[in-house]
Formats: C-alpha cells, sequence, structure tokens
C-alpha cells in the first residue's frame, strides 16, 4: 500500500491579511496611548521648564516612549514566535529585527540628548539620587552593545554560538533595566493608569517570548 503523506494546511490568505492588519492596529494603538502619556500624566520636571527648553524635554520623554514600545517588539521579534513567523515569516522577521534594533538605538540617543540638554552637561544625572537614570544609561550601552556587535559580528569573526549566548544574556539585562528605567525615571509612570497599562504589556510580551520559547523547544 502506498503510505499517504499529509500535506501542511496552507494558511487563508484572506486570514493571514486581516491578522496582519489586526496586529498593526494594535502596535499602533499601543504606540498612541504611550506617546499620549507625557500630556495626559505631565511630569513635575515639566513644570518648571518654558520655552525650548520644554519642548525638547518633553519631545525627549515621546522619543523614550516610542524606543520603549519598539523595544519590547524587539524582543517578540527576537523570540518569533509561531504565530508571528506564520504572519510574516522568518525572513522577514529577521530583517525587522535587525532595523528595528538600528532604529531603536538612534532613539535612545536621541531620547538621552533631549533629556541631558535642557538640563545642562554640568548637571548630568549621575549618583545614588539618579539611580533609574543610570539604569537608562547602563541600558543605553547594552544596545549599543548589542546592535554593533551585531552588525560586524562577521567582520570581526566573532564566534556565533558564542555571540548568540552572549546576545541571549544581555537580552534578559534588556527587559529588566527597561522594566526599571520606565516605572521609576519619571513620576508620570506613578500613576496607576500609565503604571498599569505599562506592566500589563510587559508581562503579555515577556509571558508571549516564554510560551513561544517553550513551542520551540518542543517542536524540536
Amino acid at each position: 500500500m502506498m503510505k499517504v503523506i499529509d500535506s501542511p494546511v496552507k494558511p487563508n490568505p484572506a486570514k493571514l491579511k486581516l491578522y496582519r492588519g489586526l496586529v498593526i492596529v494594535v502596535l499602533f494603538l499601543v504606540i498612541s496611548g504611550a506617546l499620549s502619556i507625557p500630556f495626559v500624566y505631565e511630569s513635575q520636571t515639566l513644570w518648571y521648564k518654558v520655552g525650548l527648553d520644554k519642548t525638547m524635554l518633553r519631545g525627549g520623554q515621546l522619543v523614550g516612549l516610542l524606543a520603549a514600545v519598539l523595544l519590547l517588539v524587539q524582543i517578540m521579534l527576537a523570540a518569533r514566535g509561531k504565530f508571528l513567523k506564520e504572519l510574516f515569516g522568518i525572513s522577514v522577521l529577521m530583517r525587522w529585527h535587525r532595523v528595528n534594533g538600528i532604529i531603536v538605538s538612534l532613539l535612545a540617543i536621541i531620547h538621552v540628548s533631549l533629556v541631558i540638554v535642557p538640563e545642562g552637561v554640568t548637571n548630568l544625572p549621575i549618583g545614588l539620587k539618579f539611580w533609574p537614570e543610570m539604569v537608562g544609561s547602563l541600558l543605553l550601552w547594552v544596545l549599543l552593545s548589542m546592535v554593533i556587535s551585531s552588525q560586524f559580528r562577521q567582520k570581526w569573526g566573532l564566534n556565533y554560538k558564542r555571540w548568540k549566548a552572549i546576545h541571549k544574556l544581555l537580552g534578559c539585562l534588556v527587559i529588566i533595566f527597561l522594566a526599571v528605567h520606565v516605572l521609576f525615571v519619571s513620576d508620570s509612570f506613578e500613576h496607576v493608569v500609565p503604571r498599569a497599562a505599562f506592566l500589563t504589556i510587559f508581562v503579555a510580551v515577556v509571558v508571549l517570548v516564554i510560551l513561544s520559547k517553550k513551542g520551540t523547544g518542543q517542536s524540536q
């Protein structure tokens, strides 16, 4: 008797298009909600700024929040869960991961610049009093090291397995640093709504990443 081999069921193109649209809409809503925080829950640091200084500081907060959202997206892209792979394909996810990493790093640099300039270089937030800002600076350096090493890994002749292991470890640090920095650097997140919203999204992303990793391990 001939053995019948089941062929994989091809996904419905209409459903794929719908799901992709929903993913984009959800991302747009999350970004819109994040960017509303500096206006709806204005931080006290903005109360004492006027003119260009206030505009730059608010711009720095907006850029920082956008970077935070895209960093959570970056974590999802790195996990490459089954749902996202079926929607967009692994090659697209890998390309987005590389590009998004560069975008996040650039936004982080702009965020730091816009926040520091109004305060003046002589008033850099250094010391135990400014520990949330110090965590943010660590986050920036870790991000830059990850992006630079990813871009020049082959040129520098870095061992792939060793680089990947270090990359994953740094990725875990990024997740921790991001949560601490966002929740404690600005009094905007002392309010219930933005704090609860961030924690909900953050925990959801972490859980989805863990589940995607378990699914990958079981399939292997």
